[in-house]
Parts: C-alpha cells; structure tokens; sequence
C-alpha cells in the first residue's frame, strides 16, 4: 500500500504520489471495482472514485480502460506463476490447493477478476483460458498415464480453483490450512477412483 504524503496540490486537494505509487494506487482501486463488476458493468467514473483521483489522472497512467483491465488480468497471471515456482508446488495431481490458494491470496480481487469475470467476456477470455492451461498442463503431466487423463486434469483443475474462489469469498484466512488438508484429500479421492482400471 503506498505511503500518502501530507503535501497536496493546491488545485485539487488530492495527495501529491510519485508517479509509481499513483500508479499502483489506481490500479488496487480499479482491480476491487473490477472484481465487482466486471468489464462492462465498470465504468472509468467508478475507477476514478474508488482511486480518489479524477478522470484525467487515472488516463494519464492508463489511457483506456481496456489497457487498466487487461493490467489487472496480467498482474493475476503473474501471481499464478509466481505460485508455481517454488518447490513443491506441483503435487501429485497437479498445481497443489495451497499453490492456487496463494495465487488467491497474492490478489484476492484479481483472482476474482481472472476466474470469475474475465471466462464470460469474450475481449479477455484469453487470459483465463492461458491461466487454465498452464494449470492444466501440470496436471496432466503429474498425474502421469491414467485413464482419460486429459478429462481428468480438467476436473482437477475447475474444481481446485473453484474450490479456492468459494474459499477466499466465505473462507476465514485463519483456516486456510484446514481447507487445504480438506481439498486435497477430496482431490485424492476422486483422483483415486477415476484412475481406477475397468
């Protein structure tokens, strides 16, 4: 969260940021407005008020709100990758539930905006559907030669991240452990039946 210094500017009373962390403090506030609305249903007004700043600058940092939407979907599929980079954070079925979780975790509200919103509009769908295959893709690989493999990481994944968009908007953070050890033995289970021959 940026620092907000005490100097203002004399014509609009708005705190004086570096243009980094003005930055960086309007696209927080667009990513909670996006999570809510999604692309369509948020206009740059909403943006502009959830920043605290006017119009003129939120376009001086992002020059439509395409490019601020597609900031957010970026910015989530980097705390994705992110997640999939330390050891252990591809298990035996794939991406791990505490791996998507901390994907969750790194940017709640951008989570939302890449699962939940980004699959039902077709202009950014692409993202969700790189993000899916990336998970997809480990899946597959770690689960090794079942039986309809290709179905069966599918399944793993849509629940995992399902799983973890439920979580993040009911769950208590202090239990995020007790999710995870319930997720993954439900995963186990259903993973063990389908690889099960004849």
């Amino acid at each position: 969260m940026p620092t907000i210094s005490r100097a203002v500017t004399a014509s609009t009373g708005w705190p004086r940021l570096p243009r980094p962390e003005r930055k960086a403090l309007i696209l927080t506030a667009a990513t909670s407005a996006f999570a809510i609305g999604g692309y369509t249903a948020t206009s740059m007004a909403d943006i502009s008020r959830a920043a605290g700043v006017s119009h003129l600058i939120v376009y001086t940092h992002f020059d439509s709100k395409e490019n601020l939407y597609d900031a957010v979907l970026r910015s989530a599929r980097e705390n994705l990758e992110r997640a999939l980079t330390p050891p252990g954070s591809i298990g035996k079925f794939g991406p791990t539930t505490a791996t998507v979780l901390s994907a969750a975790r790194a940017g709640e509200d951008a989570f939302r905006v890449l699962w939940w919103h980004a699959p039902r509009e077709p202009a950014f769908s692409y993202h969700a559907d790189a993000a899916r295959n990336r998970l997809e893709a480990a899946s597959r690989e770690a689960l090794g030669p079942i039986e309809h493999v290709a179905w069966a990481a599918r399944a793993t994944i849509s629940y995992v991240v399902q799983a973890v968009l439920v979580w993040v908007e009911n769950g208590d953070e202090k239990l995020d452990h007790r999710f995870v050890m319930a997720t993954e033995a439900a995963l186990k289970a259903g993973v063990r039946s389908w690889s099960k021959s004849g």
